[in-house]
C-alpha cells in the first residue's frame, strides 16, 4: 500500500470539538440524499445507473457526485420496500484528499470507533478505562492504531454527530454502547481506507441512519406474521 497520511492528529480533535445542534427526526443521509426515499426519485436522467450486482444490493450509483470540490462515485443502498436506507462516496485514495474528508467531518462528527484487520480501537471504552492520560497519549495511540492497520491495507472509522456524542458519552461504555442510542435522525459515518484488488487504494465514506435502522428491525420483528413451521 502507498505511504498513507497519519489521521491521529486530525480525528483527535474530534473528540473534542464544539458540539452542534442535529435534529432528531432529520431523514438526511448526504447531501440531497434522505432515508427513506423512493428509488423512483433517482432517475437515469439525472446520472443515476442500477449497480446491484456490483453491490450485491439493491443499489443505484452516480458518477458525478463533487464533494470538497472532488468528484466522487455515489453508492445509494435501498431495502426490499424500495426506500433508501444508506449511501456512501467512493474515489481513489490520495493523501490530501484523505486528510481534507477527515478534517471536513471532524467539524460536525466525533470518532468513536476504529477498525483494521488485525485489531480494533473503542475510544469510548478506552477513554473511560483512563487509557490516555492526555491528549498528546492520545494521538501517539491513534497514530500506531492507524499506521499499523492502513500497512495491513484496511481501516475503518466510525463518527457520529458531536452533539450526540457530548450527550450520550458519559453514560456510555463503548462505541456500540452509543450507536444503540442514537436518535432516529442522528448520522453515523464509516471512513474507509482501503486497498481495493481491482482498483487499487480507495477512500470511501459511508453515512447511516442507526436509531432509524434499528427502529425498521424492531418493526419488522413486531410486523412478522405468526405461521406454524
Amino acid at each position: 500500500m502507498k505511504q498513507w497520511i497519519t489521521a491521529a492528529a486530525l480525528t483527535s480533535m474530534a473528540l473534542t470539538a464544539s458540539p452542534v445542534v442535529g435534529a432528531d427526526e432529520d431523514t438526511q443521509l448526504f447531501k440531497e440524499w434522505h432515508y427513506g426515499q423512493h428509488i423512483d426519485e433517482f432517475p437515469r436522467s439525472l446520472g443515476y445507473y442500477d449497480c446491484t450486482a456490483d453491490l450485491g444490493v439493491l443499489a443505484l450509483c452516480n458518477d458525478n457526485v463533487t464533494f470538497l470540490q472532488h468528484s466522487f462515485q455515489g453508492q445509494l443502498s435501498f431495502a426490499d420496500d424500495n426506500t433508501l436506507v444508506s449511501t456512501s462516496i467512493v474515489t481513489d485514495y490520495s493523501n490530501d484528499l484523505y486528510a481534507t474528508l477527515i478534517g471536513a467531518l471532524i467539524r460536525d462528527f466525533g470518532l468513536i470507533f476504529a477498525e483494521g484487520p488485525d485489531d480494533s480501537l473503542d475510544l469510548v471504552y478506552e477513554i473511560h478505562q483512563g487509557s490516555f492520560t492526555d491528549e498528546a497519549s492520545l494521538k501517539r495511540a491513534l497514530n500506531s492504531f492507524e499506521g499499523e492497520q492502513l500497512r495491513a491495507g484496511y481501516l475503518v472509522m466510525t463518527l457520529v454527530e458531536q452533539s450526540a456524542l457530548d450527550q450520550l458519552f458519559a453514560d456510555s461504555r463503548s462505541a456500540d454502547d452509543i450507536l444503540l442510542k442514537l436518535q432516529p435522525g442522528t448520522r453515523a459515518i464509516d471512513v474507509f481506507a482501503y486497498e481495493d484488488d481491482y482498483w487499487g487504494p480507495t477512500l470511501e465514506a459511508s453515512f447511516h441512519l442507526p436509531g432509524r435502522q434499528l427502529r425498521r428491525m424492531e418493526d419488522k420483528v413486531r410486523q412478522a406474521p405468526v405461521e406454524d413451521f
